[in-house]
């Protein structure tokens, strides 16, 4: 009984938000012999209706990130992860940088991949530069919207 109700519920919940982005749609179309509406509203605003509200949400999916910092949970390795995270951002920018607690462990990840290859082939030539005593591809969630090929990523930033 209690799967019956849950289920007249989420049909309902479903229903109520289609029914939203059709009322938007009747209102701008034009019919003989009644008004002109027009609606002014951001695009964002019209993608939640029409997708839903968990749109705005981060997709997340299984992916790689390169780990550039591994530290106990420390204040000192807080501060290390941090001032790796500025590098990061500094002289490897074209990915996101995620300083993370991961118990025990503070950790510095870079860049969102979809395939192992992908990351490895970064981590080479972050490897190449010298400048990371650790580094490693790891395995875990990835944010979606933040994923971006290596080669469309531009490589450490050189000094003329």
């Amino acid at each position: 009984m209690k799967r019956f109700v849950i289920l007249i519920s989420m049909l309902f919940c479903a229903l109520v938000l289609r029914a939203q982005s059709n009322i938007l749609k009747e209102l701008e179309t034009d019919t003989e012999g009644t008004g002109v509406v027009r609606i002014n509203q951001p695009e964002r605003l019209e993608k939640l209706l029409e997708f839903g509200f968990n749109s705005d949400k981060k997709k997340q999916v299984m992916g790689y990130r390169i780990m550039v910092y591994s530290g106990n949970n420390s204040r000192k390795a807080r501060e290390e992860a941090n001032r790796m995270a500025e590098y990061m951002r500094e002289n490897f920018p074209g990915a996101e940088v995620y300083v993370q607690f991961q118990s025990p462990f503070r950790v510095c990840l870079y860049g969102d991949y979809r395939t192992r290859k992908e990351a490895e082939e970064v981590m080479a030539r972050m490897k190449a530069t010298k400048k990371f005593k650790e580094i490693s591809v790891r395995r875990g969630l990835i944010n979606l919207h933040n994923y971006r090929k290596p080669d469309e990523q531009q490589g450490e930033k050189t000094e003329d």
